[in-house]
């Protein structure tokens, strides 16, 4: 049976028997989209899969450039997740696959190679050792219509906080994927394809993708990527002032360091990029001691070895970002570790020690062993407290302490990863965007108390919910969130009828979200224990957050999702969700 939009096969590799085989996506389709959904779905039966996914409108729209990658996190034991840009997602289709399931364990490196159909398990023995620039470029040999998904020497050395690089830019960071991929001995997967998919309605399908075409570039957020790499980091100092200042000690000169990062990047930035198909070009290109790499500040990579290293030189941060780069490294969890570190006076903040920890980091020397192991199981070694989200995963980008809404979702996310729920959620923001926080709280639900960062609101966890919705359908569909969030839901739901000729409403869409939401729940009952949605003791210690309020918080959210008050899918919600079989 044909199926527009997708290839309609799945790649399943065995990397212990060395074998393949190909499974119809229409299996999961219907009830999972792509993406995150469907991934979810295979790692719930086998969990030692390390999942890679794209969606039905990955390579079809504006922003649809996205995959999701999946497996279970060696950081929290939970399912890890990250999604993830750029030309790879595009390609695979393009070479005849909707996602790609690796199994088993090889006994020596190898690499996967996908042409067009083709597939075939190569050795990589004299790729490992390599970091992630000089695997891309003994991979591709200077053709750049290959695509390269690999890992670096952290993923090689067991780094828990080890992510999976996708050209020298994207990384699928978050959750120690990296380290899964190490672990199966999998170094690189290549991939080439020229055959592509077909959606079911070309003409309407033209009509939608100009209609959010016009959505993204007439948004607020495509007007401020204009500028985006020379303001971001003021504007983030701004943003998270309430961060900079409560964790460990003000930093006097975090003013002074943005505005020496600013005119870095305004001598520097050499030009923008953009995913595949998309229009908002959030990617700078920097031009440094003669090579040019991109960044996507967006993701607060630069801003995290600014101010959470105190880093008063720009130059120094971004040998910093390099470094994590090349390395492969989840840079948030990165800075928060040589942070943590700093702590116990392993490192100077601000000065060259930095660079040198991540080097021990990455090849596990001295100290550098136990910090690989990431913040929650180096607090328990050295005894001192470290802040950190659910199952001992390193925040993202900042201490989310003053902003009790991500202090919620941080306690119950089963991907661990508030970035994974709240991106863009209007509290980050408040501080400076006073009027449009309020506009979008009483837009969604109807209160503007859900925009303040201090409020313990029910409105609050609505809004929670509904924005962590809004990411699963992103990371389903196969398109960037920040796209997502700034087109109406109903043209996604269009585009997607479009693609698939399979119509679908608005509501439809949340409930695939509350589905894929359940079912992470769930695979955290069987595989993990739900216990972990108590916060770590320096976020309940804190004076900001109100721990019976939160607490008050956690039973609203339950009862929300259709789940008891311990946190536990009620069996009508499984029901209703048609996950009934899996239980």
């Amino acid at each position: 049976m044909v199926m527009f939009g997708y290839t309609g096969k799945i790649l399943f590799v065995d990397l212990g028997s060395k074998t393949l085989r190909t499974e119809p996506t229409e299996k999961y389709a219907k009830d999972f989209l792509g993406g995150r959904g469907i991934a979810t779905r295979i790692l719930y039966e086998n969990p030692d899969a390390l999942v890679f996914m794209t969606g039905p409108l990955t390579s079809f729209v504006p922003s649809g450039s996205r995959m999701d990658v999946v497996a279970v996190s060696p950081v929290t034991g939970l399912i890890g997740g990250s999604s993830t840009g750029g030309e790879f997602p595009s390609a695979l289709k393009f070479a005849g696959y909707d996602g790609i399931v690796i199994t088993g364990k090889s006994e020596k490196p190898v690499y996967l190679r996908i042409e067009n159909g083709e597939v075939s398990i190569e050795s990589a023995e004299e790729l490992w050792g390599l970091n992630v620039f000089d695997t891309i470029e003994a991979l591709t040999h200077g053709h750049p219509d290959l695509r390269v998904a690999c890992i670096g020497r952290a993923g090689e050395n067991g780094v828990k906080f080890a992510g999976i690089s996708f050209s020298h830019r994207n990384l699928a960071s978050r959750g120690g994927l990296g380290t899964v991929m190490g672990a199966k001995k999998l170094k690189a997967i290549l991939v080439h394809g020229t055959e592509g998919t077909k959606p079911y309605n070309p003409v309407e399908l033209m009509s939608v993708f100009e209609e959010i075409q016009e959505s993204i570039i007439s948004s607020g957020e495509f007007l401020r990527f204009k500028d985006w790499h020379v303001n971001f980091i003021p504007t983030i100092l701004k943003l998270r002032m309430p961060y900079f200042g409560d964790y460990e000690r003000e930093w006097e000169k975090a003013e002074e360091a943005a505005m020496k990062a600013r005119e870095w990047f305004e001598e520097h930035t050499v030009g923008r990029a953009s995913c595949f198909s998309c229009p908002l070009r959030c990617w700078g290109l920097v031009k440094y001691d003669g090579e040019t790499l991109p960044i996507n500040l967006c993701q607060g990579t630069f801003p995290a070895a600014t101010f959470t290293l105190k880093t008063e030189d720009p130059e120094l941060a971004w040998r910093i970002y390099r470094k994590c780069q090349s390395e492969g490294l989840d840079m948030m969890s990165t800075v928060a570790v040589v942070a943590y570190a700093s702590r116990l006076g392993l490192v100077e903040l601000g000065t060259e020690e930095v660079l040198e920890m991540i080097e021990k980091i990455v090849t596990r020397q001295g100290e550098g062993d136990i910090l690989a192991e990431g913040i929650k199981r180096a607090s328990e070694h050295f005894g001192v407290p470290a802040v950190y989200v659910k199952g001992g995963m390193e925040s993202w980008s900042s201490d989310v302490r003053p902003f009790v809404g991500s202090a919620l979702i941080s306690a119950v996310a089963d991907s661990g990863s508030v970035n994974r729920a709240l991106y863009g959620f209007p509290e980050f923001y408040y501080y400076i965007k006073k009027e449009q926080a309020e506009m979008m709280a009483t837009r969604f639900v109807g209160d503007v108390e859900a925009a303040y960062p201090w409020s313990y609101s029910e409105s609050k966890v609505r809004f929670a919910v509904l924005w962590e919705n809004l990411h699963i359908i992103a990371d389903s569909l196969g398109v960037c969130v920040i796209a997502l969030l700034t087109t109406p839901l109903k043209l996604w739901a269009k585009a997607y009828e479009a693609v698939t000729g399979e119509k679908i409403t608005e509501q439809e869409l949340m409930t695939v979200a509350e589905r894929t939401r359940t079912l992470e729940r769930l695979f955290t009952l069987k595989h993990g224990d739900r216990k972990d949605d108590l916060s770590p003791r320096l976020f309940r210690d804190e004076p900001k957050l109100d721990r019976e309020k939160l607490e008050g918080m956690k039973r609203v959210y339950y009862s929300l999702r259709g789940w008891d008050e311990n946190g536990v899918p009620k069996p009508e919600t499984i029901e209703k969700l048609g996950l009934g079989d899996l239980v």
